[in-house]
């Protein structure tokens, strides 16, 4: 009776497990799902000096919208390592598994040292350098913190997953279109480390 008890109990927490790694990949996708529809309903602003037409015109406009991609791409990977750096701080912390917690304290470590090498990069653009992850982020490190035990683990580690997955996508993208030479550069550098990720996080599913 003791068994079928035990096994029961496993089979409602493995169901559990896995919806509550659903509900997080679906909110993750659901975020990145709103934020490009909320661009492609945003209109372009007017040109200014419309009747104003140069030889130069047309490369600046160029070498504006390369500026404006490449300062995208770094904000918006400044705010994954921010995030993820306390994911794995909140794994490091909170997990049972030992494997789990070096892996979270892993990815502290290097997404900080990452975070700051996009700050470097960023100094010298002029913008306002993100401080915090985006708020879907934050949202998604609350739903983490709400988790204990073996439901925390499968959730972070579908997290990690799903989130490098998607920067190898966007940072080999990078190396292989971006003519800039410092970004294409810091992408080519930064690969290893998130392909390794990667790797530990499937092996620890």
């Amino acid at each position: 009776m003791r068994l079928a008890h035990l096994s029961d109990l496993q089979g409602r927490g493995a169901r559990k497990m896995r919806v509550t790694t659903h509900r997080s990949i679906a909110a993750l996708a659901a975020a990145v799902a709103a934020g490009a529809m909320a661009q492609t309903r945003t209109a372009p602003p007017e040109p200014q000096n419309q009747g104003i037409v140069t030889a130069e015109a047309p490369q600046e406009a160029a070498r504006s919208n390369k500026n404006a991609e490449h300062i995208e791409f770094l904000v918006e990977a400044l705010r994954t390592s921010l995030a993820e750096a306390r994911m794995g701080e909140l794994a490091s912390q909170q997990s049972y598994d030992p494997r789990v917690r070096d892996y979270g304290a892993k990815l502290r470590s290097d997404h900080t040292a990452h975070a700051g090498e996009i700050e470097r990069l960023l100094e010298p653009l002029g913008v306002a350098i993100p401080t915090e992850p985006s708020a879907e982020a934050i949202s998604q490190l609350a739903a983490l913190a709400r988790l204990s035990g073996e439901e925390l683990d499968a959730a972070f580690i579908q997290m990690m997953i799903w989130t490098h997955t998607e920067a190898i996508e966007k940072y080999g993208a990078q190396t292989h279109a971006n003519p800039d030479r410092s970004l294409h550069d810091f992408a080519a550098r930064s690969l290893p480390m998130l392909q390794e990720h990667l790797a530990a996080a499937e092996s620890l599913r």
